[in-house]
């Protein structure tokens, strides 16, 4: 391996211990942990992302082999996990104060901003009690489902909206359908893909509103893999200059399914007061610009008091 390599991979001390094994084909193995399953990798945006951003940081004679875990877990499970595990390890979360305090971040929004743009997944009938929501008072009348760790339920919260919450993703499906709250917020990148994916019937997506607050959905690794973080980093950076990030990013089905149902909608724009002062918001070359869809626009409201 040649010196400035060598320098490379052992400049965060951590990365250089895991790369070491040499196979019978003479490249260097290097295993990253992610935590997606075996069973979403033929679709799944964040690790297809995340081997085109290692492979494009990566030495010639180098080899980036994904290692899925064998079960799927709760927000605060993975985070709980990665805190305590200093191999090469990478999670996909939202961002805020806290989780950036507690994992070392990746700072590039991994859906352009897209994440805070949410719409209503509700039960199948039910459009009417939805049609005459034109603000965030109305919609404080309704009650909405969401994870128990999700950033996204502090910033409902503090916006005077209405949550109960579950666990898990599968939970809040299944109590959307058994009637145990109104509506559950999901990103352009997963409302219409997860219903297509679970081959849902009695789900559809609320037909005319749109919930957005600032964020953004980034790659994490342990606070003491510096290393592993500016290989990410370097890879999505050299993605975005080359073209093919973007190229990625609007040929997903995640996006694509999302993107082209936007008709005319009306936003409902909320404060995320946890949104870290870090956050690149005034960098163009990573965010989603929608301006260019004709929709409605609902002016900001004062949060509902809570």
């Amino acid at each position: 391996m040649r010196l400035w390599v060598w320098l490379l991979l052992c400049s965060g001390g951590l990365w250089c211990t895991q790369v070491l094994a040499q196979a019978g084909d003479g490249k260097i193995h290097i295993p990253v942990r992610v935590q997606g399953t075996k069973l979403e990798e033929p679709v799944d945006y964040f690790t297809e992302l995340l081997i085109m951003a290692l492979n494009a940081s990566k030495a010639e004679n180098e080899v980036i082999d994904i290692v899925f875990s064998d079960r799927d877990y709760s927000q605060a499970r993975w985070i709980h996990l990665l805190q305590n595990d200093k191999r090469n390890f990478v999670i996909w979360t939202m961002t805020d104060k806290t989780r950036e305090q507690q994992m070392r971040p990746i700072r590039i929004p991994l859906f352009k901003g897209l994440f805070g743009y949410r719409v209503l997944l509700i039960r199948k009938g039910e459009q009417a009690r939805f049609d005459n929501v034109t603000g965030l008072t109305d919609l404080a009348k309704l009650l909405a489902g969401q994870g128990t760790h999700w950033p996204d339920t502090d910033i409902m919260l503090h916006n005077g909206l209405r949550v109960t919450t579950s666990e898990t993703t599968e939970s809040l499906f299944r109590m959307l359908s058994a009637r145990r709250f109104d509506y559950f917020p999901r990103g352009i990148s997963e409302a219409w893909f997860e219903l297509m994916q679970r081959n849902e019937k009695n789900l559809v997506v609320e037909k005319n509103l749109l919930l957005y607050y600032p964020t953004a959905m980034y790659y994490f690794v342990n606070k003491d893999n510096e290393a592993l973080a500016k290989r990410i980093e370097s890879g999505l950076e050299t993605l975005i200059d080359n073209g093919k990030f973007d190229q990625f990013f609007y040929n997903h089905p995640r996006i694509n399914t999302g993107l082209e149902k936007l008709q005319r909608r009306k936003i409902l724009r909320m404060e995320n007061p946890f949104l870290p002062e870090e956050t690149p918001v005034d960098n163009p070359r990573y965010w989603i610009d929608l301006n260019d869809i004709s929709r409605s626009e609902v002016k900001p409201e004062d949060a509902v008091s809570r």
